[in-house]
């Protein structure tokens, strides 16, 4: 079975480059392809529904090429909120920036994940 994982946001980084922050450990990886799904409450809006690729990753975060210095501030309602959490979805694969030879990045956040 694949399951899509997802990442709830807790912070959001406005910059040349926007910095995701995650309120666990994610399994999003560099060269793969996110969306944002963000509600009005939560501002930074701008993202919502944005489609980009991630160009870099750590355990808990993602950086991606949005310019969003004129965005406004995320506001972290927390998990218990009555409003829909701020999170990134995978969209799917892509090729992992910079590598040479050119690769796929088939190791994303749609995990094979067994029946148990």
């Amino acid at each position: 079975m694949f399951v899509p994982q997802f990442g709830l946001i807790s912070a959001i980084a406005l910059g040349q480059q926007t910095v995701v922050t995650f309120t666990a450990n994610s399994d999003f990886t560099d060269g793969e392809v996110v969306s944002f799904r963000i509600s009005s409450p939560s501002g930074t809006r701008e993202l919502n529904n944005q489609q980009t690729r991630v160009i870099s990753h750590t355990s808990n975060t993602i950086t991606v090429d949005i310019d969003s210095q004129n965005y406004t501030p995320f506001i972290n309602l927390g998990e218990n909120s009555l409003v829909f959490p701020a999170m990134v979805v995978p969209v799917g694969s892509g090729i992992i920036p910079n590598f040479t030879p050119v690769t796929i990045n088939i190791q994303d956040a749609f995990d094979n994940v067994p029946l148990n």
